[in-house]
């Protein structure tokens, strides 16, 4: 097999100044080698555990569990488990919030630690990363899902939930990190490309005719708008011709779009490229000076070129941007979610494999008998030849009130004319519906029937009901670690992310006088990033935890619980307690309670007294008197 090597950047500069001169053909082998990495891209991606069923399991989650060429006459019967089980299962996950918390072992760096957790406090709040993480594992219930994850100055954190036909990571070994590469695609609309490269994004609608997203081969029908990207990927080309609507490839040949949109593909590569001169160069932005960006760095003779990742842009054919990764921490900006990852295939197996064969036996116990029962409702009629006459035959409707028939002399009313009623279905078919086919999707489903527990003889107690719960969902618990897991990766770069992009206005907007150190008045004014040092590896100096059990609200509510008997015994501060609780205006609460206290006022509205003491109740004010 030929191996297409990616061409040789031509947006860095030697020190001196002097411009090193591109490879004439360039772009033209810049082009060809997309197309073979995508292509690559394409076929790992098809060779995923889940790629081939994403169909039918939206197919099943939108209720479309019959064929359509079923029969009108039988019925459609649809009990939409599975639609229920993905709800339970986002609620269960993403009902909380997690506790984070960013610490630093270097003595001098502890103040920072405690800025840059409380900024990423801050963002989660306003950049509302709760919806997104919802939106995360909703991708991820399909085998696998992953996060975006990026920051701009002067202080914002981005965090985009992507689908596994978004993100496609090249030569993956399990862990989105250690891949060759990892692409990013998706369709964005003109001004998006205007906004970032002005002048160099003119003539960019141009680009939108070309067909985007084809996910093999050539493709020259286009999706329709009802139908999600996931369907139309997993459609044969034969389905895509009858669904589809046609596309020219020529782009002068296809209508004005009123609201165009290109096809955006990112490339982060893992370039092991290496500088081949004998001076020092200078890596940056091609486009901007070094004074607007924070990433560019001098690169010595023999050694990469592109240490932190290199990033290759492409709007439709145009290219965009080739330069180096705008981030410090020299990873790929994303991180990756499995709730079920399997070590004989990439991708992790989806959550809904086991439940859609287990919801469509309900559906077809109860399709049939409902079909019973209009059998039951609409009796077929027996009749021999020749006992009624034909005229009066056809104008015949048994199930019609009043409805009168004339027979033959010669006929037997009770031997000619009868009915077929409905089939007794046998007594097991509703036992292996209740005893086996529900309980069994309940239990796969992690789902805790409460209301059969209130019809035993003695309804357990809260604690056992918990002990249930728990016993049932230990699947959540595994799934609540892999989140912990993928937060605390996203949280690493979340850390770096704010040291280079976070200024010190920013901050202080944000924190007030606490999001400032003495590093903000050193040589480098305005950053976290210490000026003596490597401070593209500072952010290594830091170490963020995602507390276990965190994302398990039902542990959280027995840490609260502990929490507040623990502070009544005074073995932690009231500000730990506020922190266990999730209060998050903690010291101001501490700072009020003391002006209180120095007013005299603090107990006053039957809190505690001075001497941390509630005052004991007389025997009448305990029964209910007024003494």
């Amino acid at each position: 097999m030929s191996v297409t090597p990616i061409p040789r950047a031509p947006y860095y500069r030697e020190k001196s100044g002097s411009e090193i001169a591109p490879d004439s053909d360039y772009k033209s082998r810049l082009l060809s080698w997309r197309e073979s990495a995508k292509q690559q891209a394409i076929v790992e991606l098809q060779a995923s555990l889940e790629w081939s069923e994403i169909a039918s399991y939206i197919a099943h989650l939108n209720g479309d569990m019959w064929p359509r060429e079923r029969a009108k006459y039988l019925s459609s019967f649809v009990d939409n488990k599975l639609g229920d089980c993905r709800q339970d299962t986002l609620a269960q996950l993403t009902d909380i919030n997690p506790t984070i918390d960013v610490s630093s072992a270097v003595g001098e760096y502890q103040q920072q630690a405690k800025i840059i957790n409380d900024v990423i406090h801050a963002e989660w709040s306003r950049r509302n990363m709760g919806m997104s993480l919802i939106q995360l594992v909703d991708h991820s219930l399909f085998g696998r899902g992953f996060w975006k994850l990026g920051a701009v100055s002067p202080g914002k954190l981005i965090t985009t939930a992507c689908g596994m036909d978004t993100v496609l990571p090249i030569q993956c070994n399990g862990d989105i990190q250690e891949s060759s590469a990892v692409l990013y695609r998706t369709l964005k609309p003109p001004s998006y490309f205007k906004n970032i490269w002005g002048a160099r994004a003119d003539g960019i609608e141009n680009q939108s005719s070309a067909n985007m997203l084809a996910t093999t081969g050539t493709n020259t029908f286009q999706r329709p708008g009802n139908m999600s990207e996931y369907t139309w990927n997993s459609l044969s080309p034969s389905m895509r011709r009858a669904m589809g609507s046609r596309v020219s490839l020529n782009p002068a040949a296809n209508e004005v779009q009123t609201f165009p949109a290109v096809e955006l593909q990112e490339f982060w590569v893992d370039d092991f490229e290496t500088n081949n001169s004998q001076h020092d160069v200078l890596v940056k932005n091609p486009y901007i000076s070094e004074a607007l960006h924070n990433y560019h760095y001098v690169v010595k003779p023999g050694q990469r070129l592109w240490p932190r990742k290199r990033l290759i842009v492409f709007a439709g054919d145009r290219i965009m941007y080739d330069g180096p990764s705008p981030y410090w921490h020299g990873r790929f900006p994303f991180a990756e979610l499995s709730l079920n990852p399997v070590v004989w295939a990439p991708g992790g197996a989806s959550k809904y494999r086991p439940l859609v064969p287990l919801n469509k036996a309900i559906n077809d116990i109860g399709a049939g008998t409902l079909d019973n029962i209009k059998k039951a409702l609409n009796q077929t009629v027996i009749t021999r030849k020749g006992a009624i006459n034909d005229a009066d035959w056809e104008k015949y409707y048994p199930n019609r009130p009043g409805s009168k028939l004339r027979m033959n002399p010669n006929a037997n009313p009770t031997a000619d004319l009868r009915f077929s009623g409905a089939v007794d279905l046998p007594g097991y078919v509703f036992q292996f519906l209740s005893q086996y086919l529900q309980p069994r999707f309940d239990k796969a489903a992690g789902i805790l029937d409460v209301s059969s527990l209130t019809k035993k003889k003695q309804v357990p107690g809260g604690d056992a009901i918990e002990a249930i719960r728990d016993s049932q969902t230990s699947q959540f618990r595994l799934e609540s670690k892999f989140i912990a897991n993928m937060l605390t990766k996203a949280g690493e770069q979340a850390v770096s992310n704010i040291i280079q992009y976070f200024d010190r206005s920013t901050r202080m907007r944000m924190l007030g006088a606490d999001g400032q150190t003495w590093n903000d008045f050193d040589y480098k004014a305005g950053s976290l990033a210490p000026a003596m040092g490597d401070e593209y590896a500072h952010w290594t100096n830091f170490a963020l935890r995602i507390s276990e059990g965190s994302l398990d609200g039902r542990s959280k509510d027995r840490d609260k619980t502990l929490a507040a008997q623990l502070y009544k015994l005074g073995a932690i501060s009231l500000q730990e307690l506020h922190r266990k609780l999730g209060i998050s205006n903690s010291q101001q609460i501490l700072k009020e309670m003391s002006e209180e206290a120095q007013m005299g006022l603090h107990g006053s509205g039957g809190g505690k007294s001075s001497g941390g003491r509630t005052p004991r109740a007389t025997r009448g004010q305990r029964n209910g008197k007024d003494v």
